[in-house]
């Protein structure tokens, strides 16, 4: 199915770009989902919506809450499925290119369900193209992007250069999910049958992360460590090429080991020294511009279906 393009005027007031959306050519259409419905929800006691866009449920509570699902790059990726959302997770999804979502305190803790269809086919582009297009109708959205600077980090090239396997398929390879893990390694990592395809996973047991990466580009590990770094991180490498490697280290986070991990386990180097020991790789502290996303006015509450 093919999608047009959307046309974007960018106006500047007061220093601020300012984010206007044009009117479509003839012969242009909105992207918009198949079917969509949006409701208000209220959050259920002993429930916490988490900033990273969990769903926290107080132990012993008995609630059980579906998870969010579906879209493109999963495995339905023809329907999104979100019984419990926040309204700022929702935009984070619709545009999560910015550092940061910024706007009324609310957003954090207003809710809402949405469930919509959408060909099997639809892009990442298209697919938040479509639910840009739904958030804007149905509560009303206006907004602007403005710029700060926040201390973020540089990944570089280390001193004695990359230690990184190219990867034997460079071409352009869908997403797959790691397969189920078969047994435990001698150090507690699960290990999964080999795949075809692009895959980065990431496994947490007690204080000790591995990352395993296959037809990976160093921008898209960027964006993995940032996350963890809870900061920017830029990739600065100049390598281009994609990659398949695997990165130990131990959390920047302490939490307790599981009972089943084996006793003894040397400790891990963390995730700076790993980088530069494990990958040819470093990263430099550095004052780095960002943009950010400001919400100018959004309804706390849908309009109707």
């Amino acid at each position: 199915m093919a999608f047009p393009r959307l046309i974007k005027l960018v106006l500047v007031v007061g220093g601020t770009a300012v984010f206007v959306r044009a009117q479509s050519s003839p012969g242009q259409k909105r992207l918009t989902f198949d079917v969509a419905s949006v409701k208000p929800v209220s959050v259920p006691d002993g429930v916490i919506l988490m900033e990273d866009g969990r769903v926290g449920v107080t132990k012993g509570s008995g609630i059980q809450i579906p998870p969010n699902t579906g879209g493109p790059g999963t495995g339905d990726p023809g329907r999104i499925h979100y019984p419990l959302i926040s309204l700022k997770q929702l935009l984070r999804r619709a545009w999560d290119s910015y550092y940061s979502i910024e706007g009324p305190g609310w957003l954090d803790s207003q809710a809402a369900a949405v469930d919509a269809t959408m060909p099997p086919d639809t892009t990442k582009a298209q697919f938040q193209e479509m639910l840009r297009n739904l958030i804007t109708e149905r509560f009303g959205l206006q907004y602007h992007v403005g710029k700060k600077e926040i201390a973020g980090y540089v990944l570089t090239v280390a001193k004695n250069g990359p230690k990184l396997q190219v990867s034997a398929d460079q071409g352009e390879s869908d997403w797959v999910r790691p397969a189920p893990p078969t047994r435990s390694g001698p150090d507690g990592f699960p290990i999964s049958p080999p795949v075809a395809g692009k895959m980065m996973g990431t496994n947490r047991i007690g204080d000790r992360v591995r990352i395993i990466a296959q037809q990976i580009t160093l921008q898209s590990l960027a964006k993995t460590l940032g996350q963890e770094l809870k900061t920017t991180v830029t990739d600065a490498t100049g390598l281009t090429a994609k990659y398949d490697f695997t990165l130990t280290y131990a959390s920047l986070e302490p939490n307790p080991p599981p009972a089943h991990l084996p006793q003894g386990l040397e400790p891990l180097p963390d995730l700076f020294a790993a980088l530069q020991l494990q990958l040819g790789l470093k990263l430099d502290r550095k004052p780095l511009p960002v943009e950010v996303f400001v919400v100018d006015h959004m309804e706390r509450t849908p309009t109707g279906n």
